[in-house]
């Protein structure tokens, strides 16, 4: 493809948009893996397939990024937002094969609800690009995502205490204990990079404001 300086053929916007779209899928997926445990095998090959659309998008972005000179906004900012967007999806992904391959039996309360209030953080992202592309005041998303996060950092306090306080009495309960603290610190990551995600468009918004 030849070189251009037109940016109105490149759709940055469309794109960013398209990849949150995918963003919210496998956050929601996950929330119905949480909900109902019976699903994670067929719900796992579905965000298996979207993380891979994903994947595609993420590599289109960069590429058109290489190959045109006039961007709506800076190019280092379509690429931070789009690698924040791709490493959050992968998070999920992340934590769905985790739960999948663990042989762990049901979902603590701590867990399903964090993992509901990260699905709101996403979806609040998505009003946020929409919110980037008009021009718009982001401050009313970020206010509701850190308020979500905080809850998130409260439960999980709450669900590794929970694991402390168990009685252990057989080597499965280690097990156990083990399992849980390593899904904790994947939901913790998802939930810190899906922060990163709202503070780099908020960043953005501000600069170009």
């Amino acid at each position: 493809m030849a070189f251009t300086l037109f940016p109105r053929a490149i759709r940055f916007y469309d794109m960013l948009i398209e990849q949150n779209q995918i963003l919210k899928d496998v956050a929601a997926d996950l929330e119905f893996i949480f909900e109902d445990f019976t699903t994670i095998d067929k719900v796992f090959k579905r965000i298996d397939a979207r993380e891979s659309e994903a994947d595609e998008l993420c590599h289109e972005i960069s590429r058109q990024l290489s190959q045109t000179f006039i961007t709506p906004i800076d190019r280092e900012d379509i690429y931070q937002i789009t690698m924040t967007q791709e490493d959050s999806i992968n998070f999920f992904k992340n934590i769905a094969a985790r739960t999948r391959v663990s042989g762990i039996s049901y979902i603590r309360f701590p867990a399903k609800k964090m993992i509901h209030n990260v699905k709101k953080m996403v979806n609040l992202t998505g009003e946020m690009i929409i919110a980037l592309r008009d021009k718009q005041d982001v401050a009313p998303f970020v206010r509701q995502i850190k308020n979500l996060k905080g809850e998130c950092d409260m439960l999980l306090s709450t669900g590794l205490s929970e694991l402390q306080d168990v009685e252990v009495t057989e080597f499965k309960g280690v097990l156990d204990i083990i399992k849980w603290v390593q899904v904790y610190d994947r939901i913790e990551q998802v939930i810190e990079r899906v922060d990163d995600l709202s503070d780099a468009i908020e960043e953005v918004v501000l600069k170009n404001a």
